[in-house]
């Protein structure tokens, strides 16, 4: 980092970069929130580079001094006083030439401004114009201070990219006249605009490092004139054309040799609806370095290209009508490592669009309820946090609102007096409208569970991502709910109900801990994320060739159930992986593109050389039809059934959508029977079974016809299968619910029953998607079926039939 004095630019010592991380405890015994304790270090870090200590005096006391008195400037509300005074300078004197070159990069940091989309302008104008804090900023926009501190960061990285791409050492024109006192401002009119423009380069050229970069050790100090790690590339070429047009979700990433010196990775940004490529997608990841944004070219073509080989986390994908990947600052599982010289091409980023959904409010009568209350509750995936959409909205006086939502997200509505919840599932995304009726006397979720996140020895641990989830019952009314710890190690999980809940606590590079059972009201509660055991290994295809892309999950086994522990979605070259987990027993999954997911692989952790190998599978060709008069149906989605798991950005089972004229191929299907989701706008779903994969096998074409739904008609799921809902308990699959007219009911079964085995092989072999996966199957034909009963096990043969549930 360059500064200047009056012999010209010098470099900022090293222990004052040092010694400002070391700042926050104080600066939070001074003031309250992460985000005021941020803005207080900052200002220090500035006062600092402004006036820097004598090189013989002790950095630290120096810097807490510096601290104390600005707290006392802001407390006492004289801090524009202050800056005023120390910005105006009457007898400053420069040259005509360094007043042409710093007007010239004013400008382009006015015009820098001005080009920053919103929502990045409006925080970056408030921190700075308006003298706002990042608390007092979360506050007007109703946002979190942590989604306040990357939009601002953010900003000022986009508006340094701007300024670099100038190819002009800009750091050093602004940074030597700010040292001499020459911004000079001298009326009431232009005192605002001239200390805000001032703070602004300031805060530019200092690269912000006490934002983004808390709890670890101080962010890399950039030196002379290299270009910035945060660079926005709008629109720029890739250094290699982007790859070919295939169905979507369904290409093979690959590594290529690349003369470049940070290495790269190259894909396409697309529609999770159209498989059509999204232009104008804005990708952030995060680096030790710093951020770094890219931007998506003709057909969502994307370049990441970093000056150096490194660590790479999404941080953000955002695209404009798209609904935003922004999970927790810190908690993304999308990671990417680059090596020099070699290229990972074919990475595909899903974007889901944001539609418009209506929601209608009505009573135990179905009357529309207009002033309702209506709040978003949460997601299942928690991906809408830094770039948050609307969470709250009031009925119309036809009880209506519209929302934008991701799939699974629990609305809540309430009046004084009646509550009711509704969930956006499957009939949601098909009919676009949501109902939620709402009772007198329904219980309100005003429970809490609070407790402290620490690590083995009992010291708190920050920024650990907290969620609970109810055990033992499903449903709207019962919504995930999640929160960060504070820097205290600190949570508080707020709309519960007084209900057993399954709690879980994760930090990156520490095993997760699981909590079960505990009752909604419960405080004092401890989790513990130790450093746990490695699980380290490579996943290569099944002729030992590494795979560059592919989402990894972790099961501990639970009987039937397997309880997801870890699902992380990487890019490296070389295949490799490492994670941390609790001492014990796992199975490990990937899945990548193009290639069937790999068969389960036990491991005993701590555990170094976990070999995970995908195959080829089989490929799915066929036509998506209307029942009615046979027209192709373009853009419906086919997905394998199960399989689920990882961020939305890279899910684990892709599927891919028909073409215009009806046509699909799904490949990566895994050897064994099988079953596919069909899903298209307006029509009912149907789930198609008795299929059998084979590795390098074709099957089809196949005709698949989906009957349209009626006007105001709630869509139903058409299948062949015995006619139960199941859930995983213990070693069996219970029986939940037996539809009528099924096959089930024909044969006895009840609810209650608790499957053990299917055609005779034990449930827990096959676990809950094998195990649907044989029920599953041809119309007419029977399976037999093993029930556990009070007076002992009781084999049957049921017969499948066609549903619709």
């Amino acid at each position: 980092m360059l500064w200047g004095d009056g012999d010209g630019p010098r470099r900022i010592e090293a222990p004052v970069i040092a010694e400002l991380e070391g700042l926050r405890a104080l600066a939070r015994s001074l003031v309250h929130g992460d985000a005021d304790a941020d803005d207080l270090v900052q200002d220090t870090a500035l006062a600092a580079l402004v006036h820097p200590p004598a090189t013989d005096r002790p950095v630290r006391p120096w810097l807490g001094t510096v601290l104390r008195n600005r707290w006392r400037m802001i407390h006492r509300g004289a801090r524009r006083r202050e800056a005023r005074e120390a910005l105006v300078a009457d007898d400053a004197v420069e040259s005509p030439a360094d007043s042409i070159d710093r007007a010239r990069v004013l400008e382009k940091l006015s015009a820098a401004l001005v080009a920053l989309d919103e929502p990045l302008r409006v925080v970056v104008m408030r921190r700075y114009f308006d003298g706002e804090s990042s608390a007092e900023i979360a506050r007007a926009l109703d946002v979190p201070a942590g989604t306040v501190r990357w939009r601002l960061k953010t900003g000022l990285d986009r508006m340094r990219g701007a300024l670099d791409a100038e190819k002009k050492n800009w750091r050093v024109v602004l940074a030597a006249p700010l040292a001499k006192g020459l911004f000079v401002v001298k009326t009431k009119t232009s005192i605002a605009v001239g200390i805000a423009l001032v703070a602004l380069a300031i805060a530019l050229i200092a690269g912000l490092f006490a934002l983004g970069n808390r709890g670890g050790e101080p962010a890399p100090v950039a030196t002379g004139s290299a270009p910035s790690p945060a660079t926005l590339h709008r629109a720029a070429a890739p250094s290699a054309p982007p790859p070919a047009v295939m169905s979507p979700g369904q290409g093979k990433p690959v590594v290529e040799a690349a003369e470049l010196p940070g290495g790269a990775v190259n894909g396409r940004v697309i529609n999770w609806s159209t498989g059509e490529g999204v232009e104008g997608a804005d990708l952030t990841f995060q680096a030790d370095t710093g951020a770094t944004t890219v931007r998506s070219g003709a057909q969502g073509a994307f370049a990441l290209e970093p000056a150096a080989p490194g660590r790479f986390t999404l941080l953000v994908a955002t695209a404009p009508g798209f609904l935003p990947y922004a999970p927790e600052l810190a908690h993304s599982t999308v990671i990417a490592r680059t090596e020099k010289d070699r290229a990972v091409r074919g990475i595909t980023i899903f974007l889901f669009p944001a539609l418009d959904y209506q929601g209608t409010v009505v009573d135990s009568a179905a009357h529309p309820v207009a002033n309702a209350h209506v709040r978003l509750l949460g997601t299942p995936q928690n991906e809408q946090v830094l770039d948050k959409l609307a969470t709250e909205w009031t009925t119309n006086a036809s009880g209506e609102f519209v929302f934008h939502a991701a799939d699974g997200a629990i609305f809540e509505a309430e009046t004084r007096t009646a509550r009711g919840w509704a969930r956006l599932d499957g009939n949601v995304a098909l009919t676009h409208h949501l109902m939620i009726r709402i009772d007198e006397g329904a219980p309100p979720h005003d429970v809490t569970i609070s407790g402290h996140v620490v690590d083995e020895a009992g010291r708190p641990l920050a920024d650990a991502l907290v969620r609970a989830v109810i055990a033992d019952e499903r449903g709207p009314a019962y919504a995930p709910a999640t929160v960060m710890s504070g820097v205290d190690g600190a949570f508080v999980l707020t709309g519960l109900v007084a209900k057993p809940y399954d709690l879980s606590a994760e930090l990156e590079d520490r095993a997760p801990a699981i909590v079960r059972g505990v009752v909604g009201g419960k405080h004092d509660l401890q989790l513990v994320l130790g450093t746990g055991a490695e699980l380290a290994g490579a996943v290569t295809t099944t002729a030992h060739e590494p795979v560059p892309a592919y989402t990894l999950l972790v099961f501990r086994r639970e009987g039937v159930g397997r309880d997801l522990v870890v699902a992380k979605s990487v890019i490296e070259p070389r295949g490799h992986f490492s994670v941390r987990v609790a001492p014990g027993e796992y199975e490990l999954v990937a899945a990548a593109a193009g290639w069937a997911p790999s068969a389960r692989v036990t491991a005993t952790a701590p555990a170094a050389d976990v070999a995970i190998a995908v195959s080829p599978g089989g490929t799915l060709r066929g036509t998506i039809v209307a029942a009615a008069d046979g027209a192709p149906l373009g853009y419906a989605r086919v997905m394998r059934e199960g399989g689920d798991g990882g961020a939305s950005a890279q899910p684990a089972n892709a599927g891919t959508v028909s073409r215009p004229d009806g046509t699909f191929e799904l490949a990566g299907i895994p050897p064994g029977p099988f079953s596919i989701t069909i899903g298209a706008g307006g029509y009912h779903p149907r789930i198609e079974g008795g299929l059998t994969a084979t590795d390098g096998g074709t099957l089809g074409p196949l005709r698949i016809a989906l009957a349209r739904l009626a006007e105001g008609e709630t869509p139903k799921l058409e299948l062949v299968g015995i006619g139960t809902a199941l859930t995983a308990d213990g070693d069996a699959l219970r029986v939940d619910k037996v539809f009528p007219g099924s096959g089930a009911e024909a044969a006895g079964i009840v609810e209650g029953d608790r499957i053990v085995a299917v055609d005779g092989i034990v449930v827990t072999q096959l676990g809950m998607d094998g195990s649907i996966g044989k029920i599953r199957g041809v119309e007419g034909t029977t399976i037999a079926i093993s029930l556990r009963r009070a007076a002992g096990v009781v084999a049957l043969v049921v017969e499948r039939r066609k549903l619709r549930t």
